[in-house]
């Protein structure tokens, strides 16, 4: 009924459990690693005075007081009131108090009420405070 295991098969059992354990334990620390890294960027800063012409692409949050010409691709874009940005915009949420232009896609948008939109606007939320203008067209996606 019950059998004897030779010492070589009990340690040939707990090696392969060894190698699983450790292999598993690579595989989730490697998960954790990738989803620490998306929760744990600092915002970036382009500041007052700083002038950039290119892309710009990142997972996190970025604040314009300076100005963009470009491509820029995050999830939470924020011109404040000296910046701006202008070209292919596209990120999750948006809050404009100074100056964006271009082809702009977004899910969420509050215009400010001294700022200036100007151009192509695809956006699924917006808010407009009184006072924010906004040139060009609109178009609202579900």
């Amino acid at each position: 009924m019950f059998s004897r295991k030779s010492d070589d098969e009990s340690n040939l059992q707990s090696e392969e459990d060894m190698n699983n354990e450790i292999v598993q334990s690579e595989a989730s620390e490697s998960i954790d690693q990738d989803a620490s890294e998306t929760r744990n960027l600092k915002p970036s800063m382009i500041s007052e005075g700083f002038e950039f012409n290119g892309d710009i692409k990142s997972n996190g949050s970025l604040t314009v007081d300076g100005s963009i010409t470009g491509q820029v691709t995050v999830d939470n874009l924020i011109v404040g009131v000296t910046g701006s940005v202008s070209g292919t915009i596209t990120a999750k949420s948006i809050n404009v108090k100074g100056k964006l232009a271009g082809d702009v896609s977004c899910s969420d948008i509050i215009v400010g009420g001294r700022s200036i939109v100007d151009g192509n606007l695809t956006y699924s939320s917006i808010t407009i405070q009184r006072g924010g203008v906004i040139k060009g067209d609109l178009k609202k996606v579900n």
